[in-house]
């Protein structure tokens, strides 16, 4: 192999390696999935689900702010959406208090909004999803603030500071 040719698959080699560090930065968890056996096993799933969630959005908004490629975080846009679509069902009735858990009674009380939350947050994050496929940079970053929207107004009614 040639010193040019060897420079050009060094390079190549690198820009595919570095693509990927972003998303690699971040290991997508696996949260449980109800029913669960026991109330306080759902804040244990929800606390494992909300790390992962925040996770995510510190490494795509570090991604954002450097001018990175968006790319590499597909997979970590879809697994918020997948995400989001569970929140409802990791609210049981019983998982209201214990563990240190922060969800307000609102969450029993006002179902309707807390899943229409929940549903604008999925929503936005299949968006972005799709915007990191495109690699849409600045797609990607106007539409992680409307995503952070939907967290922020979900947090306001339902979570305790």
């Amino acid at each position: 192999m040639t010193t040019s040719l060897r420079v050009r698959w060094l390079l190549v080699a690198g820009l595919v390696l570095s693509a990927g560090l972003a998303e690699a930065q971040v290991a997508l968890p696996t949260v449980p999935k109800p029913p669960f056996a026991d109330p306080q096993d759902a804040i244990t799933a929800r606390k494992i689900g909300f790390k992962g969630n925040g996770d995510i959005t510190k490494a795509m908004k570090a991604a954002i702010d450097g001018g990175q490629d968006v790319a590499p975080f597909a997979a970590s846009a879809q697994w918020l959406a997948d995400w989001a679509k569970q929140i409802p069902d990791m609210f049981p009735k019983g998982s209201e208090t214990g563990h240190e858990t922060k969800a307000l009674p609102a969450i029993w009380t006002d179902t309707a909004t807390f899943d229409k939350d929940a549903g604008d947050f999925a929503a936005a994050a299949t968006k972005l999803t799709e915007l990191a496929k495109a690699d849409d940079k600045a797609g990607f970053a106007d539409q992680f603030k409307v995503m952070g929207g939907t967290c922020g107004a979900c947090h306001r009614e339902f979570r305790a500071k």
